[in-house]
């Protein structure tokens, strides 16, 4: 499962290895919301101080029991080519939030009950 800060962490890689200063760009957030086998693509453009504000926006707003929402990709434009920031898409599903929640995700054991001790 996926979090803001992963989504914000792999964008500031991206302006790193294309050398940006963050705060001198408007940044192009492209994604998609997916229910019953159709997806809409939308996008919006932010500041990098909006970033974090606007991609729990996305999601708060866009995420139901019914639907997913994929953050697909984040661009800037810089002398004039579109560049794109992140290295893959991330999606948000509550069905795989519920998975972990009563631990049938992905992981085998669930980590909060790992260093129980019996008290008896």
């Amino acid at each position: 499962m996926f979090t803001i800060t992963d989504i914000v962490s792999d964008i500031d890689r991206g302006c790193a290895v294309h050398n940006l200063n963050e705060d001198k760009f408007s940044y192009r957030v492209i994604f998609y919301i997916n229910e019953n086998g159709m997806g809409t693509r939308c996008h919006i453009d932010t500041t990098y101080e909006g970033l974090r504000a606007d991609l729990e926006n996305i999601i708060r707003e866009n995420l139901t029991l019914t639907n997913t929402v994929s953050v697909a990709q984040t661009t800037v434009l810089k002398d004039g080519k579109c560049i794109r920031l992140q290295s893959r898409p991330y999606a948000f599903s509550l069905e795989e939030y519920f998975s972990q929640i009563y631990g049938k995700g992905r992981r085998k054991r669930v980590p909060y009950g790992r260093y129980a001790l019996n008290a008896t």
